[in-house]
């Protein structure tokens, strides 16, 4: 009787715990419209990392689709866009900085740089924020 309190009573603890973690993810869905191209980004947020798929299209001429995956640091989620362009051929690798403003994320550009093979932003060099082509608003569908 013990053991299956025992059992019990960590199957109650591993759902609390599984319950808990889900509570800090948030699931924001955002667009952003430059010109003639169109970009969707749909994300899970947690407060150190965030992961998800991001899809930009170019005038209905191509598109580049694939994953985003990163940290948070405050205001500022950076990591990399890993895609596709036609969704199929290469994969390739390239970094992406979005800033957190009034419940948009703002697509920093930066210049870049390559070392082994791997895409970076340049160190020392800011990430400009102001001449962003993607501004994503959150929306649904």
């Amino acid at each position: 009787m013990k053991n299956m309190i025992k059992l019990l009573l960590i199957g109650i603890f591993a759902i609390a715990i599984g319950c808990n973690n889900a509570s800090d993810e948030i699931k924001l869905p955002y667009r952003a419209v430059a010109k003639n191209d169109t970009a969707n980004l749909k994300i899970i947020l947690k407060q150190k990392e965030f992961y998800g798929q991001l899809e930009i299209n170019y005038n209905g001429l191509y598109k580049d689709s694939g994953d985003v995956s990163g940290i948070v640091k405050g205001d500022t989620l950076k990591g990399t866009f890993y895609y596709q362009r036609y969704g199929k051929g290469t994969k390739r690798r390239i970094p992406i900085a979005l800033l957190k403003r009034d419940h948009k994320l703002v697509m920093g550009v930066g210049e870049m740089e390559v070392y082994m093979n791997i895409t970076f932003f340049k160190k020392g060099i800011p990430i400009d924020y102001q001449k962003a082509k993607f501004v994503f608003q959150d929306y649904v569908k």
